[in-house]
């Protein structure tokens, strides 16, 4: 293969992973509408915003992981149960496409201010977590944590599709591919919700934040419930046992 070919293959797949990393943050970006564009705009400079102006406020990044974490929470449970919200979104649309459109708008927004309010509660209230790390050793630590945990989220989303991280079949009550048994899913039953969450985590020791720390562990139980409760039942009545 000529070397210009190689090349220009390897930016296209460099441009594809930024892509979906950014839809995997609350962007969709090849599915982008106007008040998409507006909503993570918004989003982005409110967060810069607190970042700036209220960089040591624990008590509003207690208050902004809280509102997340309810909205964001209770909104996959209240659509993605099998008489949920999701069957109004579709007859509002009289589409299950469109439906499924306005759902993703909806939980992209809400999945950029949940890790935003992870990472806000966390450099907004710091402690003495790992005090008793040098620097270096905590730099490495948190580092290693966050890559593995990156990495193995975006593995995860690549092997199954943005749509099923958007959770498009549960969604639409139907398979809407195959059972997925390989990449990171042939040696862990939920690398997403497992080691996927060690960014929150490495955040939360890089500040030593007791509160950032309660933050991740509070997120993972969450989503957890929300898998044993709702998603797993869907699993195996839609995948495993073919109905």
């Amino acid at each position: 293969m000529p070397y210009k070919n190689r090349f220009s293959d390897h930016i296209k797949g460099v441009f594809n992973y930024v892509v979906l990393l950014i839809s995997m943050a609350g962007f969709v970006a090849k599915h982008a509408t106007v008040p998409r564009i507006l909503a993570i705009g918004t989003s982005v400079a409110f967060s810069i915003y607190l970042t700036i102006y209220h960089s040591g406020d624990s008590i509003l990044g207690i208050v902004y992981f809280a509102v997340s974490e309810v909205l964001y929470v209770g909104f996959i449970f209240l659509v993605l149960s099998a008489k949920g919200w999701r069957l109004w979104f579709i007859r509002r649309r009289e589409d299950e496409e469109k439906g499924f459109r306005e759902f993703e708008a909806i939980l992209g927004f809400l999945f950029f201010h949940n890790a935003a309010s992870m990472g806000f509660i966390a450099s907004s209230s710091p402690g003495n977590l790992a005090g008793f790390m040098s620097g270096g050793m905590l730099a490495v630590i948190a580092g290693l944590m966050a890559l593995t945990g990156l990495i193995v989220k975006i593995w995860s989303t690549k092997v199954v599709s943005i749509e099923i991280y958007y959770w498009k079949d549960m969604f639409l009550g139907k398979k809407i591919c195959e059972f997925v048994e390989t990449g990171p899913y042939k040696f862990l039953s939920n690398p997403m919700y497992g080691i996927g969450q060690l960014q929150a985590y490495a955040v939360a020791l890089w500040y030593g934040s007791p509160a950032g720390l309660a933050a991740a562990f509070i997120n993972q139980a969450l989503i957890f419930t929300f898998y044993f409760t709702v998603e797993k039942k869907f699993i195996r009545r839609v995948y495993q046992n073919g109905g």
